[in-house]
């Protein structure tokens, strides 16, 4: 039996001065732990939120709900609850169909034909999926462009931070309001199911996996990485301005080279944007991962120290997985032109292609990288640590080829083995600032909380040398003063622990 708690009763349909302090604390509270936006405008609809869910929990006061809340990390029960009072799952199938228009005749033919020559593979995330219609959207869409279809690996993730919403989403059963303005076509991919409910057939169901996710906590890059396509439709219109840049830079780290980003058009400044190109489609705004800039680095001189790594690179910000980036070697060199047109398949997406022609010059430890690269991103971590380590028999020394095989070992759930080929590097080049970044990460996910700060701590010291608005050096379009923030955030975690 719930308790009933005494004490003040609140207005529910506004916001009393003697309120304002819990409300407020309760919106930075929960724009941390959700990504969700509420400023001063929108605490009275915060309040009435919150009244109908203390009411619901046994309290009749709201300031000390609140503070019960915030008094120590959230609970799963308590998360669920939040996410289905606070987040709106308004969506429906091919909603905007421009969108889906651009996607359909604009970008998969390109992308299906380059992977026909080679894997057969393709990755699509739909992040804030809610009740699935968007990931399911373009499950259909694809099952009509694939003739082939089961010759094929697909991936189709929808995430949400809701996990009601998930549920709805596994079961794939829908009533007539997800189908409004949808055309008549799209009933022949659902079963009837009576009084105006409509289960969507099993092998578009299969096609699509569901996994809970929060935008604003950390992205699991096995979940994520490697990714071709995200749509992340109108779920950041209320998020915080620095959650969004957070958040745009995660998806650049899970894209492939190459790959497409689906956003609402009033929700990201695209004046801001680093490492993307913008594209218009029929009125469809579609962002493209361009080629990463070039930044000088920092002078060291004087320093006592070498130069950061040259092949350091960031593709997911949040675990300790930088991803794998066929032009993040060592400084260039002459090679031969099976290598070249090898790093040209990968820039393309065609992974299987790059690591055949990689693999023409097994003798160069650059090309057994490239061809480790190439497997990695197409979940062969076996091949890809195989490669990477044969690597290493040629050129023991070279500290980027470590660190990329502690990202294999990592991936392959070997803790133990990634930390030491993260010393590896570190001993080889003591300023490699992204795996001071990872070693932090791996220690942080164990529970070592002073040797994650102490690597954290390595990191800030090395991005002091950065001006905040640069972009990191072979960093994948990530900032110094992002990284900085994103460090201090981990901290803050690590010291309420």
């Amino acid at each position: 039996m719930k308790k009933r708690r005494s004490g003040r009763r609140w207005n529910r349909c506004s916001v009393s001065g003697h309120h304002q302090h819990a409300l407020s604390s309760f919106a930075r509270f929960i724009g941390r732990n959700m990504g969700l936006h509420f400023p001063e405008s929108r605490l009275p609809d915060l309040a009435q939120k919150m009244t109908a869910l203390g009411r619901e929990a046994g309290f009749d006061d709201l300031d000390h709900y609140l503070f019960q809340l915030m008094s120590a990390p959230l609970t799963q029960e308590q998360m669920k609850s939040l996410c289905g009072a606070l987040t709106i799952g308004e969506t429906y199938f091919l909603r905007d169909p421009k969108s889906y228009r651009a996607l359909e005749q604009q970008i998969l033919p390109g992308l299906i034909a380059a992977r026909r020559r080679g894997g057969k593979t393709l990755k699509i995330w739909s992040a804030g999926c809610s009740t699935g219609e968007e990931p399911y959207s373009i499950a259909i869409i694809l099952s009509r462009l694939l003739r082939d279809l089961p010759e094929w690996k697909i991936k189709i993730l929808g995430t949400d931070i809701n996990e009601e919403a998930l549920e709805r989403a596994q079961r794939g059963v829908y009533g007539k309001w997800s189908f409004r303005n949808a055309p008549e076509w799209l009933m022949e991919y659902f079963t009837p199911l009576g009084e105006g409910h409509f289960q969507i057939v099993p092998r578009i169901r299969h096609m699509v996996h569901f996994s809970q996710l929060n935008l604003a906590g950390d992205l699991g890059s096995a979940l994520t990485s490697g990714t071709d396509i995200i749509f992340c439709r109108n779920v950041m219109l209320y998020f915080h301005p620095e959650l969004i840049e957070t958040t745009v830079a995660r998806f650049y780290a899970a894209l492939n080279q190459g790959g497409w980003l689906f956003v609402g058009p009033t929700e990201v400044d695209h004046q801001k944007l680093v490492g993307f190109n913008c594209h218009h489609y029929d009125g469809a705004l579609v962002l493209r991962k361009g080629e990463r800039r070039k930044t000088p680095r920092p002078s060291t001189k004087g320093a006592g120290a070498p130069p950061a790594a040259e092949g350091a690179l960031l593709t997911d910000v949040s675990p300790a997985r930088p991803g794998f980036d066929a032009s993040a070697s060592a400084p260039h060199v002459d090679l031969p032109g099976s290598v070249e047109q090898a790093r040209a398949a990968y820039e393309c997406g065609d992974y299987q292609q790059a690591a055949r022609l990689a693999l023409s010059a097994p003798h160069l430890p650059e090309s057994l990288a490239l061809a480790a690269r190439c497997y990695a991103n197409l979940g062969r971590y076996q091949e890809a640590r195989e490669q990477c380590e044969k690597a290493l028999l040629l050129d023991r020394l070279d500290a980027h080829t470590h660190y990329l095989l502690s990202m294999i070992l990592e991936q392959m759930g070997e803790g133990s083995a990634a930390e030491a080929a993260l010393k590896h590097t570190l001993y080889l080049d003591h300023d490699y600032l992204l795996a001071y970044f990872a070693l932090g990460n791996l220690c942080r996910k164990r529970g070592e909380l002073r040797e994650a700060e102490q690597s954290f701590a390595n990191a800030l010291r090395l991005l002091q040398r950065y001006d905040p608005a640069q972009v990191l050096p072979d960093a994948e379009g990530i900032t110094a003063g992002l990284l900085t923030q994103l460090i201090k955030g981990m901290n803050a975690g690590l010291n309420r622990r």
